[in-house]
């Protein structure tokens, strides 16, 4: 699904997937260049995969996406093969509410805040 990040002035768009399982949002370094961002000063955490963990810094953007904007914290990976774009739980999904029908393959989405 495409999203749009916006740091200070500057604003870029990129695809993303959605991650349910996922504990954060993760871009790709190349955008926090982007936007001007210097990813290092951010807080560091590690993130854990399946087969895999790797370091990332987090940084306070506004995240488009759905026509809805709202702040969020992304992490952005230290290397830059870490070339992973998702949206997770805390700073994307906890601002939906989200139906899946499988079986019909549809997805329903709505902001959280909306009746």
């Amino acid at each position: 699904m495409p999203i749009e990040l916006t740091f200070g002035a500057r604003t870029v768009r990129l695809p993303a997937k959605l991650d349910t399982g996922a504990s954060c949002c993760i871009v790709q370094r190349d955008y926090a260049e982007q936007l001007g961002i210097d990813v290092e000063a951010g807080e560091l955490i590690t993130i854990g995969t399946a087969n895999s963990s790797f370091p990332a810094y987090g940084h306070d953007v506004t995240m488009k996406c759905f026509e809805w904007q709202f702040e969020s914290k992304v992490f952005f990976p230290r290397d830059r093969e870490i070339e992973r774009n998702v949206v997770g739980r805390a700073g994307w999904l906890q601002q939906f509410r989200i139906a899946i029908v499988d079986y019909d393959s549809l997805l329903y989405i709505s902001h959280y805040d909306q009746p």
